[in-house]
């Protein structure tokens, strides 16, 4: 629209330009005729002062040379045709009513012919000698060329307006393109990005301050502040499921506690008295003498009896374990003697039940300091470590070893330990249900499904979480995440790993 605009106020202009040329162009014959004309009336006037009307003629005659001039025509002072300049159009000249009226006023007249076919300009003026008039003659311009002219004259400026509205339409098109269709299409290639949920998608700025340079800058900050409303979101989706999860586990948790509440009422008791009772005959029996080869029978079944309840009394510690408020004895922690006290404490467990041995390898860390409670945090390794070695039924190797680097998250900084096995691995659909209390991969009696549960319970008491997953060469690894604690002045893991030893030989 702005180059048809454009084009419509340059031939308007360019008609214009062009009728003013043209007036230009008549005003310049007027004065060029008239000019001859006064020349020739000078020439003519003197010529008859001095008697010489046959070199007035001969001075006709020669006007013929003259390119520019179409005719010249000499008049007696009664009208007549004496002398014409082009004998060809001698049979065209008549008795025009401007002779007479320039006879008898003696003024300049104008007026536009037909000559030989052509169109001419012509002026006739008055010849005096004295107060007395002689005649008049007329000189005649054609047209032809004030029309050459003009036509020459309309080609220019069609050309010149032609090129001009060309060289417009590429300065448009260009500089719309640069300025106006690239930013446009980068805001919609960003919209477009957008839309697709991209919004780590930022435009192209140009160095330049325009109007789209502003623009282009509010459109990244939209999705600048877009995309730190959809991380805001995300975080709170992360706090909301966590919450969920942890009221689903509280429930879970309360309804075990509810259940690990009625168990230890119910069977608490006659467990006790069970037991009491089972020893007491246990006792009574070994007094009485073995006359039909039954005591050692009833011994053996006592045996199992006492076994069995402290079995069942186990499980009912586990369950009260898993569902009962901690009251944690929070102090800082060497993990490095913890852990090594633990695998000593654990030695006797380290061979399958196929008799091989699993090898325990610790790569300590500079500072495994953290804060928790010994304990507990001996119950969680201890827990791990016989899970690993009833993994490997045929032996073989267990790491423990730390993260280099410390995860920070919320604010707060924790240490990670991994305990990896070479075992047979979790497999993918048990990852859902590896942490629920009860759920077990292991023979029965070999396990009740309690020492994950727990495990992640003194964690997240703790305020860190446990993750579990597959190694790319075969067995699990647990990942424990713990919060980490500065290390005690002028105690030194050596001194802790030692008392942790005495302790285990206690």
């Amino acid at each position: 629209m702005l180059t048809l605009v454009v084009g419509v106020v340059m031939t308007v202009g360019g008609y214009f330009i062009l009728h003013q040329r043209e007036i230009v162009l008549e005003q310049s014959m007027r004065n060029e005729v008239e000019a001859h004309a006064r020349t020739l009336q000078i020439a003519l006037e003197a010529m008859y002062r001095a008697g010489r009307e046959s070199e007035a003629r001969e001075l006709i005659d020669s006007m013929s040379d003259n390119p520019r001039v179409s005719a010249v025509v000499l008049f007696s002072a009664s009208g007549d045709v004496i002398k014409v300049s082009d004998q060809l159009v001698a049979d065209e000249i008549k008795f025009p009513p401007e002779v007479r009226h320039v006879l008898e006023t003696g003024d300049l007249a104008e007026s536009i012919r037909i000559i030989n076919n052509e169109e001419v300009f012509s002026i006739l003026m008055p010849i005096r000698v004295g107060n007395t008039r002689q005649g008049v003659f007329e000189i005649a311009l054609p047209m032809s060329f004030i029309e050459a002219d003009y036509a020459r004259a309309r080609r220019e400026i069609a050309l010149v307006t032609l090129l001009l509205f060309v060289i417009i339409i590429f300065v448009v098109v260009l500089v719309t393109r640069y300025s106006i269709l690239r930013p446009i299409d980068e805001l919609l290639r960003g919209a477009a990005a957008l839309g697709r949920g991209n919004l780590d998608y930022r435009v192209i700025v140009p160095s330049n301050d325009h109007e789209f340079a502003q623009l282009e800058n509010e459109f990244n900050r939209m999705a600048n502040n877009l995309e730190e409303q959809r991380n805001n979101a995300l975080r709170e989706m992360e706090i909301r499921l966590k919450l969920e999860r942890e009221l689903r586990q509280s429930e879970h948790l309360a309804s075990v506690g509810r259940l690990a509440a009625g168990i230890a009422h119910e069977i608490g008791t006659p467990l006790n008295v069970i037991e009491v009772r089972a020893e007491q005959v246990l006792r009574a029996e070994q007094v009485l003498n073995d006359q039909d080869g039954s005591l050692e029978r009833r011994r053996r079944n006592i045996t199992i009896i006492i076994t069995q309840v402290e079995r069942i009394a186990f499980i009912v510690r586990q369950l009260l374990n898993l569902a009962r408020p901690y009251k944690l004895q929070r102090v800082p922690v060497d993990l490095n003697a913890l852990i090594a006290g633990t695998v000593d404490m654990l030695e006797t467990k380290l061979k399958t039940s196929n008799g091989s041995n699993v090898i325990v390898e610790i790569e300590p860390h500079e500072s495994a300091w953290v804060n928790g409670d010994k304990e507990l945090l001996r119950q969680v390794f201890s827990n791990l470590i016989v899970n690993a070695v009833h993994a490997m039924p045929d032996g073989g190797k267990l790491w423990i070893t730390y993260a280099q680097n410390k995860v920070e998250k919320d604010g707060k900084h924790f240490l990670v330990v991994q305990v990896s096995d070479h075992g047979t691995g979790i497999n993918p659909e048990h990852f859902s249900s590896l942490f629920d209390p009860f759920f077990t991969t292991k023979d029965v009696g070999s396990g009740i499904g309690l020492g994950l549960p727990v495990s992640r319970r003194i964690i997240e008491e703790h305020g860190g979480w446990i993750e579990a997953a597959n190694n790319e060469h075969g067995g699990a690894t647990f990942t424990i995440h713990l919060p980490v604690a500065p290390r005690i002045a002028g105690e030194s893991a050596f001194s802790t790993i030692v008392s942790e030893k005495e302790k285990a030989i206690q």
